[in-house]
């Protein structure tokens, strides 16, 4: 799939989604100045040249991309009135900490600190990474939930594996990881052709997949 092809399939342009939200570009633009919003995933230059019988235009064009998911993280803006970076983040770590409660009930935890004496403070470095939109690009959708599947299930991952360094799985690690995994696929991006063999898709799914003979079925 072309690029654009994937842009257009799977992201909203600036325009796209400030009309679903019934919003103006230049809110767009102070949600992100006040650091309430995320920065665009992707921004494509394009240079076109236009012929006519008028004669030849030039001029650079600027569209930039955001993941579909976030049209809720807007609406929860919305819903709330929130103007502060500081109020937005409460309500980024609410959803954060029930998405991982709701894990952990299911029986999907990691023993790491990140996850518990240290949540605050990890939730703070992840609340950055949103709002530079790293996990814009990283995951599916954009959704908070995949933020803490992914962050999870890499932990689980990396515990299991030490680092996807381990040659085989002892057989009573292998359900968690198979857990961990499908936790993973349903929150990472499947990403363009030329991010593709760098993803973390292929370092914690594809990979380890073939590594240690699993399925996510």
């Amino acid at each position: 799939m072309r690029l654009s092809e994937y842009l257009k399939t799977n992201f909203y342009d600036t325009q796209e989604l400030c009309s679903l939200l019934k919003i103006d570009s230049s809110q767009l633009q102070l949600w992100q100045d006040s650091s309430l919003f995320p920065n665009a995933s992707y921004s494509i230059e394009n240079q076109i040249k236009c012929s006519s019988y008028l004669g030849l235009y030039e001029c650079i064009e600027i569209t930039e991309y955001y993941p579909r998911g976030l049209t809720e993280w807007a609406q929860i803006l919305i819903k709330n009135s929130v103007t502060q970076s500081s109020h937005a983040f409460e309500l980024f770590q609410q959803k954060y900490i029930m998405t991982l409660q709701a894990c952990a009930q299911k029986g999907i935890a990691s023993q790491d600190d990140r996850f518990s004496e240290d949540i605050v403070e990890h939730i703070q470095q992840v609340w950055q990474q949103f709002l530079c939109s790293k996990y814009g690009v990283i995951s599916l959708n954009g959704l908070i939930e995949e933020v803490v599947f992914i962050d999870l299930g890499r932990a689980i991952v990396d515990a299991i594996t030490e680092d996807r360094t381990k040659h085989t799985i002892d057989i009573e690690l292998r359900g968690q990881l198979h857990d961990a995994i499908k936790l993973l696929n349903r929150a990472l991006s499947h990403h363009a052709s030329h991010e593709r063999s760098s993803s973390l898709r292929e370092k914690y799914i594809e990979s380890l997949m073939q590594k240690y003979d699993l399925s996510i079925g």
